[in-house]
């Protein structure tokens, strides 16, 4: 019994450690490949099909709201329909992109699951 809490305490640590190194992986492989899609990426224009509103609880601010631009992009080569989700944006997002209007969105031409929709600098929300 005195040999299993050291081993198993190891075990755990090493799990930790483990999940660890792969959540940094995934986040720089992410960020890396943000980065190329900003650098090499196409720009097309998707149509906007709806509009997200998710309430975020903060403990200093209270509750604030955040909005998602859901776009689709056929590819005309392929016919391949593409759905887009923006990043949190703030209060101006629904007022300038209402379903059916268009959004710009910069794709990678090899992959365009990977890709960024433009939002201006007012319609970001860094909260």
């Amino acid at each position: 019994m005195q040999l299993f809490l050291p081993v198993a305490l190891l075990i755990l640590g090493g799990i930790a450690v483990l999940l660890a190194i792969g959540g940094s992986v995934l986040s720089i492989a992410s960020l890396v490949r943000r980065r190329n899609v900003r650098r090499h990426g196409k720009l097309i224009t998707a149509t906007v099909t709806k509009i997200d509103m998710e309430y975020v609880l903060f403990t200093r601010r209270g509750y604030t709201t955040s909005f998602f631009v859901h776009a689709d992009w056929e590819d005309p080569e392929t016919h391949v329909v593409y759905h887009f989700k923006s990043d949190a944006g703030g209060a101006y997002l629904p007022l300038n992109h209402p379903p059916g209007s268009s959004i710009d969105v910069l794709i990678d031409p090899g992959d365009p699951r990977h890709n960024e929709v433009q939002l201006r600098f007012e319609e970001r929300s860094y909260v």
